[in-house]
C-alpha cells in the first residue's frame, strides 16, 4: 500500500480514499486564532472538530455558509394577501423574492384534488 499523505488512507483494491482521523491533537489557541482571522467563532471550530469530526486545518479555514435573508419579502407578500407559506413555496421553485411576493394568488382554481377526480363545481 502506497502512503499518499499521514492522514489519508487509499484502499489498494478498490482505490477509496478516506481521511484517517486524529484522535491526539487538541485544537489549540493557534487554531483559534487562524480561525478568528477567517471570521470563524471559536464555537464553529469545536463543533465541526469534536461533532462532525472535521479536520482541524479544515475547520479554521473553510468560511461558514451565510443563509440567505429573505428580508422583508414575507411581510410584503403578507400585506398583498400571499400567505408566507405560498411564498416561501414559491421562492424555493425558482421564482424571484418579488413576483413570489407581489403575485396575486389564483383562488378561483378548484383544489388540485378535486381537478384530479373530475369534480369541478
Amino acid at each position: 500500500m502506497k502512503e499518499i499523505r499521514t492522514d489519508l488512507y487509499r484502499c489498494p483494491f478498490c482505490g477509496f480514499e478516506a481521511r484517517q482521523l486524529s484522535m491526539t491533537r487538541e485544537i489549540t489557541q493557534d487554531d483559534i486564532k487562524i480561525a478568528e482571522d477567517n471570521d470563524i467563532s471559536k464555537w464553529h471550530v469545536i463543533e465541526r472538530v469534536k461533532r462532525y469530526n472535521w479536520a482541524i486545518e479544515d475547520a479554521v479555514t473553510d468560511p461558514v455558509r451565510k443563509h440567505e435573508k429573505h428580508g422583508n419579502w414575507p411581510e410584503i407578500a403578507e400585506a398583498n394577501d400571499i400567505p408566507r407559506a405560498t411564498y416561501y413555496a414559491r421562492y424555493s421553485s425558482g421564482w424571484s423574492h418579488e413576483r413570489a411576493a407581489t403575485e396575486k394568488v389564483d383562488r378561483k382554481k378548484a383544489p388540485k384534488s378535486r381537478r384530479k377526480s373530475g369534480v369541478t363545481t
